[in-house]
């Protein structure tokens, strides 16, 4: 644990520039929400984290109880002052030689980076410490930057800042370390912004540089500084995020047939030998096995897929464990806590929810089994349902080993057909069956010999003369013309 240095996380914003009315700290970026990236990076780091919150303060911390298993604590800022005014909030937790502040929406920042900084930080004895990074870019929004003049160091705030960003492209990534005897003494020093009426942080640099105090600037790149105040900074960083994470998986043995347009979350798992196709997405929670494929377009969420395994294209696996050597789709769906057990099949346009489909069991072709515990070696006909809802509430069918469904079944619940049986096709089986047996439920077949004629006589109508219906005269005589 850093013993000597404790953080301060800004994340009381209005996130205005967002303008989607909910802060943009509970934001996605790869499945994670922006505000988890900077505690989890200082977790990692065992720094004691103190979170200031203000505007939606409860969606903030019930993303962190949710996500993260670390104490912290929170300060509120009853008021968006600016920055300043927000370090000022947390000072009843200040108990470290240093305290560490960082903005709450960085979510490519590097434990290395902040690690760097604190040796940097130490070693040089200085009073305050911070990150920068070079951008000329000036459509990036919400940096300050760094310029010194005259032997002094500031930092201008963007909104401030009216130079060439090609000039002065050092920018402020936002992430400062300060000696906290430096930091009680001239916090209350700063002076209010107009037109905001704002106090910010990065005032404390020029305080620190007119002392003549020592300062350290640690430059990183610009991509692992990178915060988020737009929908498009938003994109851009998500971008950045995915090429991270696919290039960590190819050089774990995954392959991609286009690697750009694939979409996987931070906590999966992919075993070596997998091939990832096209517009796949594999989101929170899921595992994937050993020499899998996983086709174009699938989506693999809350999942479990077993080595050897294939999910064939436009196929959906939730909440879901698919065993090994099993197929599933395509246009398949598989949800609600079910099971494909080894060398299963189930094939396209086939919806499993909330059941267990056996060993070696298939459902190839266009069938619903909800609620239903299937055998091993079941073969299921195209056009099978299982009728599970009673319209009070869902009951369970029970397909023993080795049995087999006729096309077009309506199989209605609660139900169990027994181990070898047969249902007929386009049966609907309303009570159990034995094993063994035969079970047929439908009308019995009737042939009306040579009535094929009479009904073909009747469709072709020859006499076209009796087919035709005249109209009727409605309009009186003096109306024709």
């Amino acid at each position: 644990m850093q013993h000597s240095v404790q953080a301060v996380v800004l994340a009381a914003g209005k996130s205005t520039r967002f303008r989607t009315g909910t802060s943009k700290l509970v934001k996605h970026i790869c499945g994670q929400e922006l505000i988890v990236y900077p505690v989890k990076m200082l977790k990692k780091l065992g720094i004691p984290i103190t979170l200031v919150v203000g505007y939606q303060a409860g969606d903030i911390k019930k993303v962190l109880q949710e996500r993260v298993d670390y104490p912290i604590n929170y300060a509120e800022q009853k008021e968006q002052r600016g920055t300043g005014h927000a370090l000022l909030a947390s000072q009843s937790f200040w108990q470290a030689d240093n305290i560490l502040v960082i903005n709450g929406d960085m979510p490519l920042m590097t434990h290395d980076v902040i690690q760097d900084l604190i040796n940097k930080h130490n070693s040089s004895n200085a009073a305050i410490s911070f990150v920068t990074a070079h951008c000329n870019d000036p459509s990036v929004v919400g940096f300050g930057r760094v310029i010194e003049k005259d032997g002094i160091t500031s930092i201008v705030e963007a909104i401030d800042f009216e130079g060439s960003f090609e000039e002065d492209c050092c920018i402020n990534a936002g992430a400062y370390l300060i000696k906290k005897s430096f930091l009680e003494g001239h916090i209350k020093k700063l002076e209010a912004n107009k037109p905001k009426n704002e106090f910010y942080i990065t005032d404390l640099v020029k305080l620190a540089s007119e002392e003549k105090l020592p300062l350290v600037m640690h430059s990183a790149p610009f991509d692992k500084v990178r915060g988020v105040n737009t929908l498009r900074e938003l994109w851009a960083a998500e971008q950045i995020k995915r090429a991270e994470i696919i290039t960590h998986w190819m050089y774990n043995g995954v392959s991609f047939s286009v690697a750009q347009n694939v979409h996987i979350h931070l906590d999966v798992e992919i075993g070596p030998g997998t091939y990832i196709g096209s517009g796949v997405q594999i989101l929170r929670g899921s595992k994937i096995g050993s020499h899998c494929m996983v086709a174009a377009f699938s989506k693999i969420k809350c999942s479990t897929i077993g080595d050897n395994s294939v999910i064939h294209p436009h196929t959906l696996v939730h909440d879901s464990i698919v065993e090994d050597n099993a197929a599933v789709g395509p246009f398949a769906h598989v949800h609600e806590n079910s099971t494909v057990k080894s060398g299963a099949k189930i094939g396209n346009f086939v919806e499993v929810r909330n059941s267990v489909i056996g060993k070696f069991s298939k459902a190839p072709h266009m069938s619903y089994l909800g609620q239903t515990q299937v055998g091993e070696n079941v073969s299921i006909g195209a056009g099978t349902v299982t009728c599970d809802h009673d319209g009070t509430k869902l009951q369970k069918t029970h397909i023993q080993d080795c049995a087999y469904i006729g096309a077009n079944n309506a199989l209605v619940a609660p139900l169990t057909i027994g181990k070898a049986s047969f249902t007929a096709a386009g049966s609907t089986i309303t009570k159990n069956v034995p094993s063994q047996a035969l079970a047929i439920a439908r009308e019995r077949q009737t042939n009306k010999l040579n009535y094929a004629p009479t009904l073909r006589a009747d469709k072709q109508n020859p006499n076209k003369d009796s087919a035709f219906i005249p109209a009727k005269k409605t309009a009186p005589e003096r109306h024709n013309l």
